[in-house]
């Protein structure tokens, strides 16, 4: 077996589709709306003949003035973590990592367990959010109605009748969404991207956006971002305007896209973490599952520099702060 770099887009998106650990953050559009925080893009596969026995978009950095590169998997690599290919795979990772003068390569897998090979090491930051809340769909509506808290499950039948309606939008006007967005970022003390990045990644990701609206006489009062792909729909981004939250738009929104995911066969609703807990109750509310990925795992290739740079980490604002983003 051998480690390829892959070209086609289309192959690419096809692999990670159809894989059982396949992940929207392994996407190529993914990688390609990166490039906008300076991360270079490679989509590596492992191939023995012709077919393709795991594979891992691998995302470069490079840390200012010291000539060496950060290599990060996002949510990958796509293999069975049990196979004996997963091993190779990650030890082809590091053997190519070593030629593109890479201080530690950095995997976040949707795993909940794996035995890693040796010399990698459970890392002291993260990128991605390793805890999170998942709904299983291939549960009955009744089976996911039946965890959900009364209150929500009230919150969405007044939403309904105070005349809130919910649709997916399709074309790549993102103003409303930025607005929405900025309000809620502004109201709980978080930073957002600029509107150039976010229409960047919604071109990018293409028919694996999945942006829904919720209206009130058409007026936007609130929106969710999800991106989706295979087995796994997972959110990226959502706000909510005060109107909105009075109504309670969002709880009808939030429902309707988890319904909407598991009519398309999705397996996994990954809400995307649990750390903030005004956000986290919210999620909480519609009965879901607490999900712990097994971490965050590094390969130093330089132990000096590893652990030079990870005590340089906390003070490298605003480095830390643009290579911190998960988002």
């Amino acid at each position: 077996m051998q480690l390829v770099e892959i070209s086609d887009r289309t192959a690419w998106d096809t692999y990670v589709g159809g894989h059982a650990q396949g992940h929207p953050l392994q996407l190529w559009g993914w990688g390609e709306a990166k490039r906008a925080n300076n991360w270079t893009p490679y989509r590596l596969a492992l191939v023995e003949g012709e077919e393709w026995k795991a594979a891992a978009q691998v995302l470069l950095w490079p840390i200012p003035r010291l000539g060496k590169r950060i290599a990060y998997v996002p949510r990958g690599p796509v293999v069975d973590p049990a196979s004996p290919e997963a091993a190779r795979l990650l030890e082809a990772l590091v053997a190519w990592a070593k030629q593109h003068r890479v201080l530690y390569v950095r995997v976040e897998p949707a795993w909940l367990k794996a035995k890693l090979p040796e010399g990698w090491r459970r890392a002291g930051n993260t990128l991605q959010m390793n805890e999170t809340y998942t709904i299983d769909l291939a549960k009955s509506e009744e089976q996911l109605l039946e965890p959900m808290i009364r209150k929500h499950r009230q919150y969405i039948r007044k939403a309904g009748r105070d005349g809130v309606a919910v649709e997916r939008q399709t074309g790549g006007d993102l103003a409303a969404m930025y607005e929405i967005y900025t309000q809620t970022a502004q109201r709980a003390g978080f930073g957002i991207h600029t509107e150039e990045y976010y229409a960047g990644l919604f071109k990018e990701l293409g028919e694996h956006n999945f942006l829904y609206y919720a209206r009130v006489e058409g007026r936007p009062v609130a929106f969710l971002w999800l991106v989706a792909t295979g087995p796994v729909a997972y959110e990226l981004y959502g706000g909510v305007t005060p109107e909105g939250q009075d109504i309670k738009a969002n709880y009808l929104l939030k429902w309707h896209a988890i319904t909407e995911m598991k009519a398309q066969g999705r397996q996994v609703y990954d809400f995307n973490g649990r750390v903030s807990e005004g956000v986290s109750q919210f999620k909480a509310g519609f009965g879901p599952d607490e999900t712990d990925y097994m971490g965050t795992w590094d390969y130093p290739l330089s132990l000096v520099g590893y652990h030079l740079w990870e005590r340089l980490w906390p003070m490298a604002k605003p480095v830390g702060r643009l290579i911190g983003r998960r988002r």
